[in-house]
């Protein structure tokens, strides 16, 4: 797995984890090192702005492969590669944001 290894006083939950968070995840009643949650709290804030940008550009990428469509009669095979990666990076991130997931999306990990 590319996952990038845990913080410290977050939990050692994988992104194999169940959603319950029964793998030592968000549902662990062990205490949270105040450090790792500001650290972690710093980087959710990064990563909300990016998520934002997302999706306007997904946003963008619809519109873009819509327009592409009406006059090709095609749709255009880099900008659904694009919109697939993404989607992916979004749901990582969703995935992460909602402390569900240990693994933090590019750049830390490879872009899917």
């Amino acid at each position: 797995s590319n996952s990038a290894a845990p913080e410290p006083g977050l939990g050692g939950a994988s992104s194999d984890a169940p959603a319950g968070g029964s793998a030592g995840g968000p549902a662990s009643s062990d205490p949270l090192e105040p450090r790792a949650v500001w650290s972690r709290g710093a980087w959710m804030l990064v990563l909300l702005v990016l998520f934002s940008i997302a999706q306007t550009l997904l946003v963008a990428t619809t519109v873009l492969q819509f327009g592409w469509m009406l006059f090709t009669k095609r749709k255009n095979p880099q900008i659904t590669d694009f919109g697939v990666k993404l989607g992916n990076w979004m749901a990582i991130t969703a995935r992460y944001l909602a402390v569900a997931s240990e693994e933090k999306p590019f750049p830390w990990t490879a872009w899917k």
